[in-house]
């Protein structure tokens, strides 16, 4: 998810495009040197986790056995025949 954050949306903005599409699983891309990226973190990340998800990296959501990632970034699983 975009947070757009490179527009220089407030972090009330970036949470009003973010919260709404929230899933486990959720991917949120946010650039650091943008304006108001660095000081909105903290709120950013108390709103995720009251909404009872945890962060992780995404090295972390990415399934390494068996796995491809197509171009829409979803991971397909192979099953052996």
């Amino acid at each position: 998810m975009d947070t757009l954050d490179y527009k220089g949306l407030t972090g009330e903005q970036m949470l009003e495009r973010i919260i709404p599409k929230l899933e486990n699983g959720s991917i949120i891309l946010m650039h650091n040197g943008t304006e108001n990226t660095a000081l909105s973190l903290d709120m950013i990340i108390k709103n995720i986790k009251e909404k009872e998800y945890n962060l992780v990296t995404v090295s972390d959501l990415i399934y390494k056995d068996n796995y491809t990632i197509d171009n829409n970034g979803v991971q397909h699983k192979h099953f052996n025949n």
